[in-house]
């Protein structure tokens, strides 16, 4: 039986690189992970793979060495082969449990007897995330985005992951396509949730081969309305700042001067700073009545001032403006 946490990492992994292996003659099966031996920058991944030998001990597992034949898309480049380390655990029926969940029979490829799907009931937590980005995820710092590699779900499966990030780990995504064939999507992250997910996963990283995938120095842009993050200017305190100054009367071109950065109104404005207890919420005005456009218009031709014709009749004072406008066209 599998632990909490096991469950959560096997979940992230078979989301990403890993697989219930079988030869489909021995009727037990078991858990394998395969990973690069060095990451681009050419350090060594085996603290990653060896992990997992201390995450599921009880098992009994094995890491070898191998080498494997480019083929495909690989075997394009300059490599005819390559290196990597292989986690296998020892076969156990609780593997042939999970495999009958995560694949089906298929019956249209020479070579693949079955398909890995994506199990309805699987739930996403940070700790699944930050596996799946590990095997499968790439961070592109400069414009902050982070794409997880899904081309071999199809696209239905590819839309839940979509509803199951927003769900259960309030993470917005969508698709794009990618991949050799069409059909093929890859799960997109933009910039609005880029900073959260890479928090989110942080705590759980333990290996440096890693690091490159978490890293966010490269983006060096402002921050959109909202944002607050490390890798934003906008700062909690800030924020805070901000939110003090104004209540004490300063001018908004005062406080972007002190603080750095000319967003004063946006960040003012709307709820996203609720989660801070700072938002001030907007006031929702009741729909214009035709009485209440007359009386705009005559107020207007008595000499009134918008903004009290605004205040009087509980309305914005951009609709007035509006109304009187209309009104001086028509004559």
């Amino acid at each position: 039986m599998l632990t909490e946490r096991q469950t959560q990492i096997v979940t992230g992994s078979l989301l990403g690189d890993g697989t219930i292996w079988t030869n489909f003659v021995d009727p037990m099966m078991k858990l394998q992970i395969g990973q690069s031996k060095r990451d681009h920058q050419g350090d060594d991944k085996s603290s990653y793979i060896c992990w997992y030998v201390k995450e599921f001990l009880s098992f009994g597992c094995s890491v070898r060495p191998m080498t494997i034949k480019a083929t495909g898309i690989v075997a394009n480049g300059k490599k005819s082969h390559f290196d990597r380390y292989v986690f296998c655990s020892r076969c156990d029926k609780i593997w042939n449990q999970i495999e009958s969940k995560w694949y089906v029979p298929r019956t249209d490829h020479h070579r693949f007897k079955r398909r890995k799907i994506v199990p309805t009931d699987i739930k996403l937590t940070p700790l699944t995330l930050c596996i799946w980005h590990m095997d499968d995820g790439s961070n592109n710092q400069k414009d902050a985005n982070i794409e997880l590699n899904t081309q071999s779900f199809t696209v239905d499966e590819v839309d839940f992951l979509i509803n199951r990030l927003k769900e259960d780990i309030g993470i917005n995504s969508h698709k794009k396509t990618g991949g050799r064939k069409e059909g093929q999507y890859k799960i997109y992250i933009g910039r609005n949730s880029y900073f959260d997910f890479i928090d989110m996963i942080k705590p759980h990283i333990e290996w440096d081969c890693f690091k490159y995938k978490t890293e966010t120095i490269g983006y060096t842009k402002q921050p959109h309305r909202g944002e607050d993050h490390s890798g934003s200017i906008l700062t909690e305190d800030k924020v805070h700042e901000i939110f003090r100054m104004r209540d004490e009367g300063m001018l908004q071109k005062e406080i972007a001067e002190k603080i750095g950065t000319s967003n004063i109104s946006a960040v003012l404005s709307g709820e996203q700073w609720g989660h801070l207890g700072l938002s001030r919420p907007k006031l929702k005005k009741p729909r214009v009545t035709k009485d209440k456009k007359r009386q705009v218009v005559d107020m207007n031709s008595q000499g009134v001032s918008q903004k009290n014709i605004a205040e009087t009749l509980n309305i914005n004072q951009s609709t007035v403006s509006r109304l009187v406008n209309q009104s001086n066209l028509r004559k």
